[in-house]
């Protein structure tokens, strides 16, 4: 063994033991996230999305009125390019209609949005709908 060798080897031998102890942490966490990926890819929840849409509230805007709305997906796949759906009705009529685009809404995840009106929500019946998604 050269004379260098074995003066980095006694660099390596007098390291703090805190310097130990933090590499030791640093490897648990790559090791665990190792471990939980390669669990979810074998044994996670590949159900389709499962989406929800409901009213979280309704706001006086500018030129109108603003539904904020909350989206849950609890399925297990993401759910992309999500349209959601309002109308309100009248009876059977359709009095008027907006739509929006969730660009992304994780599996077990909520997102919320917003949908634009020019008339009152609650002087209607108003349908809240997930419409369809893409599978990323």
């Amino acid at each position: 063994m050269s004379k260098k060798a074995g003066k980095d080897q006694g660099k390596l031998d007098d390291a703090p033991l805190w310097m130990w102890g933090i590499g030791l942490v640093g490897l648990l966490f790559v090791l665990g996230s190792i471990g939980f990926a390669l669990y979810e890819a074998i044994a996670g929840d590949a159900s389709p999305a499962d989406v929800t849409v409901e009213v979280v509230k309704i706001l006086p805007a500018q030129d109108g009125f603003l539904v904020e709305f909350r989206v849950a997906n609890e399925g297990g796949t993401t759910a992309a390019g999500l349209t959601v759906e309002g109308e309100l009705r009248n009876g059977a009529e359709v009095v008027e209609a907006s739509d929006t685009t969730m660009e992304y809404v994780p599996s077990h995840s909520e997102r919320e949005g917003g949908l634009f009106f020019t008339l009152d929500p609650s002087q209607y019946d108003l349908q809240l709908r997930a419409k369809g998604y893409e599978t990323p």
